[in-house]
């Protein structure tokens, strides 16, 4: 399987990272440096296929970028797992191409192919030289119009996920409960789609059928459902001629109902203990409720991520860690991007000795922190530079340039915010992060976490 894309300037807590320790990111000055406006045009086929252009000759290389409205909050509870079967199911072949052939012909032309599947949409980047263009623009049509979706097929993916899934719960401790905390914020009801892994579970996704299958791929993965962005060396005209001839004979997929999600914020403080038989030490965590990603405090929270959590000066490390020396690793910040509402964690595994309520202690005096006066301009300016530093750099490929356009149609309703975003974070100010965290990270928002190893209780 191709390696998923890391998101770009974005962090998404790794599960496995946590137990190594603190994630130390840092940046030089930037000296000025500042993120341009990227330049595109947009149309959309008759078959509703959406579709943004953005030129940039600065390489001879394109990046093919596909997102399908097809996350895992489409998907039932009890059908957990379908949506992330799909991230090895478009890999398994076409009409016209091989199983494992998209991913052979990329590498072999000196590219490269990634995919990733969470809550909200299925990401598929293909990279390729610029005079491959019409040969990526080709695959991409193929597995839109006559993906291979079959007894093999399904039965081979489910089995893939199956081993993935239980190489996650042998060899990373805390995900299993962590999962089971992020999904309890949710009420089943009123919030269905948010209230499961993505990742599913191994009675979900031994259960899943090749019916099942058939019917996400008819709802989910048709153009009606998708965006495409093709952005790098490429001749804008001759592109949508491209475009147009490949993809508008794909017919598009029936009106699926979307999905839905009422948030409840500060229902009052709420607490999850659980074992983990692979946990060597105690692991605590508080999860704290937030608006969807497209809210006006994102900005503030995306800073605050970095100066809890980022670098050698991030509070986590500098607190818990270096200064109390009550945690040997730490992580924290936003979980993911969500149309709906999320989910901003801090946690930490206990040095030897030290109790599940000290960490949940010190913790908690982070959040009380970023809300009061001891936060600085300092703090700030340091978030500011390593926020831009990220945004500079996910912005120097082409496969990351149709990825940001991508998520400002996703999240933020229109490709036009790519070109904004950036500067709406660097114009937080501190009273704002101060009335944010004050408003989001307080304990009557906050779901408690314990994880203790199995042998300990």
């Amino acid at each position: 399987m191709p390696a998923s894309a890391p998101t770009p300037r974005r962090f998404v807590l790794r599960l496995a990272a946590w137990c190594g320790g603190a994630l130390l990111i840092t940046a030089p000055p930037l000296h000025g440096q500042a993120v341009g406006p990227l330049t595109y045009e947009q149309f959309a086929l008759p078959n509703g296929l959406e579709v943004v252009l953005a030129p940039d000759h600065s390489s001879q290389v394109v990046g093919i970028s596909v997102w399908y409205d097809a996350g895992s909050r489409n998907e039932p509870a009890a059908k957990a797992g379908l949506a992330r079967l799909f991230e090895r199911l478009l890999f398994a072949g076409t009409a016209h191409v091989p199983p494992g052939g998209h991913a052979t012909v990329a590498t072999d032309l000196g590219g490269r192919v990634s995919a990733s599947v969470d809550e909200e949409v299925g990401r598929f980047t293909t990279v390729l030289p610029s005079s491959r263009l019409a040969l990526g623009l080709w695959l991409e049509a193929e597995r839109m119009g006559s993906l291979a979706v079959n007894d093999t097929t399904v039965a081979e993916a489910r089995l893939g996920l199956l081993d993935e899934l239980r190489g996650q719960l042998q060899n990373e401790p805390y995900a299993e409960a962590i999962s089971r905390g992020i999904g309890s914020l949710y009420d089943s009801t009123s919030c269905a789609g948010y209230t499961h892994s993505p990742a599913g579970t191994l009675l979900t996704i031994s259960a899943l059928a090749t019916a099942d299958a058939a019917q996400y791929r008819s709802e989910r993965y048709a153009p009606n459902r998708a965006r495409l962005v093709v952005a790098g060396d490429l001749d804008p005209v001759a592109t949508r001629r491209l475009v147009t001839e490949y993809f508008s004979g794909i017919p598009r997929g029936p009106d699926a109902p979307a999905a839905t999600c009422t948030p409840s914020y500060r229902p009052g403080p709420r607490e999850l203990r659980a074992t983990d038989p692979n946990a060597t030490s105690i692991g605590a965590g508080l999860v704290y409720r937030i608006p969807p990603h497209e809210h006006p405090d994102t900005p503030a929270l995306e800073l605050l991520e970095i100066i809890l959590s980022q670098g050698s000066a991030g509070r986590l490390t500098s607190e818990l860690m270096r200064s109390a020396r009550a945690a040997y690793g730490t992580q924290g910040g936003i979980l993911g991007e969500r149309r709906g509402p999320g989910a901003f964690a801090l946690f930490a595994i206990a040095s030897p000795g030290v109790s599940a309520d000290s960490l949940l202690g010190l913790l908690a005096r982070q959040s009380a922190w970023a809300a009061g006066p001891e936060i600085t301009e300092t703090d700030l300016a340091r978030a500011r530079t390593i926020y831009l530093a990220g945004a500079v750099s996910g912005r120097e490929r082409p496969g990351d340039i149709a990825g940001v356009l991508q998520h400002a149609a996703t999240f933020h309703g229109s490709a036009a915010a790519a070109n904004t975003e950036v500067a709406q974070a660097q114009a937080v100010t501190l009273a704002d992060l101060r009335r944010v965290a004050a408003a989001w990270l307080v304990p009557a928002n906050a779901l408690t976490l314990v994880v203790t190893p199995e042998a300990a209780r």
